[in-house]
């Protein structure tokens, strides 16, 4: 056995070990708490910004503004089932980055609908109601494409790879836990960095930093190494054209997905529909490759 496979073994037990489906849940209801907890504390900060004399910036808040944080919680516990659900298949890993983009999405709208100003009248043509167009348009197709792709592999899963072998199982399983690893690190930095901005708006009453700007971009930056590494590795137990293909119409789609996320809209949402219709049409030919012998077998 070599060292490789020695550490990849013993990662692979720290990941049996403690991601169980006890703490799993565990971790759900860590996430909520906090979630319920710094809503609340967002509402608290819009009303002293909207009515105390100390904290007023000039403008008022719409206390919509609030229902971005339970959210950008929830994606946050999304991204943690995303590293978890590596071992298991690489097409659930990738359906899972296109859950994420489509919930990163709609959060997108409860941002932009914060800036709407309720009681003025809204024109078709005001760029803020065609900003909340585009979110929603395109919230509808990532979900519409991400039950498809979720509708392909569920039909047809048996085809999806052979049996995996234990010694892949455990280099995914190892991956996933260096990947957690990753997770937390660049949370605490990101979360760090966006305080060091978002303290001094507040003093300074100057535009608070984006919360996409810091952390999904590098994660996904990460990600896009962490397929290729795994498209490298299933060499070694699936060097099959048609795999190969399908791993790298994956790679493809994470690399546009990442993209997406420093691109304005409306062109990050035409980059997202196309990396997830990429996916879904090579997964369609290869599915409909692999019916063809069937047919024959029964004309036989």
């Amino acid at each position: 056995m070599t060292i490789m496979e020695t550490g990849a073994r013993s990662l692979a037990g720290i990941f049996t070990r403690q991601v169980t489906p006890q703490n799993v849940r565990a971790f759900e209801v860590f996430i909520i708490r906090l979630a319920v907890v710094f809503f609340i504390g967002h509402l608290a900060l819009i009303f002293l910004l909207n009515n105390i004399p100390a904290f007023y910036r000039g403008e008022s808040y719409n206390y919509l503004k609030a229902i971005y944080t339970p959210f950008s919680f929830i994606l946050v516990y999304e991204v943690f089932l995303l590293v978890i659900i590596l071992p298991e298949s690489m097409t659930e890993f990738i359906g899972k980055q296109f859950e994420i983009i489509t919930l990163i999405t709609l959060r997108s709208f409860f941002h932009d609908v914060a800036d709407v100003h309720m009681h003025t009248t809204l024109r078709l043509s005001d760029p803020v109601v065609i900003s909340l167009g585009y979110d929603l348009i395109a919230s509808l197709l990532m979900f519409g494409l991400t039950v498809t792709f979720h509708r392909l592999h569920s039909r047809h899963r048996e085809h999806d790879s052979k049996e995996p072998l234990e010694r892949f199982i455990n280099l995914k399983k190892s991956m996933s836990v260096c990947l957690l690893l990753v997770l937390a690190i660049t949370s605490f930095y990101n979360l760090q960095s966006w305080l060091s901005h978002a303290i001094p708006a507040l003093v300074n009453h100057t535009e608070f930093p984006n919360p996409n700007s810091f952390f999904y971009i590098d994660f996904f930056g990460v990600m896009i190494y962490a397929d290729v590494l795994l498209l490298i590795i299933s060499f070694l137990y699936d060097s099959s054209f048609y795999t190969v293909t399908r791993n790298a119409s994956f790679i493809i789609s994470t690399v546009l997905l990442r993209l997406s996320l420093s691109m304005e809209r409306p062109t990050n949402h035409l980059v997202i529909v196309v990396a997830f219709a990429f996916s879904i049409a090579v997964m369609f030919m290869l599915q409909f490759r692999q019916k063809v012998p069937a047919q024959h077998a029964s004309k036989h």
